[in-house]
Parts: structure tokens; C-alpha cells; sequence
């Protein structure tokens, strides 16, 4: 569950406020604090507001705002591929001679380093080929 919450942090002489930041409770309703991500985006949200402060402001209020990277395609094609062929992520690690999670962080949408041996070698496993498309960029 989460639950939007409050957070400060003291830096340079400047009190920072965060509103309605995600936090996660436990089934209990005992917080347990803010995840990874919630805490990497707070990092750069507290660095930006540092670094655009008026020297003499002594705080600073912000809305804290979810950065949500656009899912890797490359991730969500081997979704798609592994769902067609009707196999597993664990079936491919034991196939591959790797551990689930390698497979895991392949499948993850924020993972963007896919190497082509690997994805030669998980198509090979899927008995698929791997197929590179260059298309133009949709305007902004």
C-alpha cells in the first residue's frame, strides 16, 4: 500500500519539504519508509532544488513527482516473445545456464542494456531469429 507522506531534509543551511511522497506500509500499517526508486527520485529532486535556490532561502517546499522512464521495448518484445512461445523466465535461465534473476533483470522495463549475444541466445532458446529495425523518431 502506498501512502503519500511528508519528507524533510536539512542541507546547506536550506530545510527542504517534500509533499505527498509515496511511502510503503507493511500488511501491519507499520511504514516502512520509501522504496529505491521513490529515494533516487528524491535525490534528484532535492539536488535540482539546491542547485536552483536563492542563496538566502532558508526552505524550500516541493510536490514530489514520480519519474517514470518510458519501458525499455527490447524488455517488453522479450515479454512478448516469452508469452507467445509459452515458456518461463526460469525455463529460459535453466536453458541459458544462468540464474533467474540475470533472466529477470532481461524482462525488468527499467533494464536498457540489452547485449545482442544475449538476445541471439535467448531467440535461439525461443527458436525465433532477432530482427533490427531502425525507424525515425515520432516529433515531440
Amino acid at each position: 500500500m502506498l501512502t503519500p507522506t511528508t519528507y524533510q531534509e536539512i542541507q546547506r543551511g536550506v530545510q527542504i519539504t517534500v509533499r505527498e511522497v509515496p511511502t510503503t506500509f507493511n500488511d501491519s500499517d507499520e511504514e516502512l519508509g520509501f522504496s529505491l526508486g521513490v529515494m533516487r527520485n528524491l535525490d534528484a529532486l532535492i539536488a535540482q532544488a539546491l542547485a536552483d535556490a536563492v542563496p538566502d532561502t532558508t526552505t524550500l517546499e516541493l510536490e514530489y513527482a514520480e519519474i517514470v522512464p518510458a519501458p525499455d521495448p527490447v524488455s517488453l518484445e522479450l515479454r512478448r516473445a516469452l508469452r507467445l512461445r509459452r515458456v518461463s523466465g526460469a525455463q529460459v535461465a535453466q536453458r541459458l545456464g544462468v540464474t533467474p534473476p540475470v533472466v529477470s533483470r532481461w524482462l525488468s522495463p527499467d533494464y536498457h542494456a540489452h547485449g545482442m549475444d544475449s538476445l541471439r541466445r535467448i531467440a535461439e532458446v525461443l527458436e525465433m531469429d532477432v530482427e533490427v529495425k531502425l525507424v525515425p523518431r515520432r516529433p515531440v
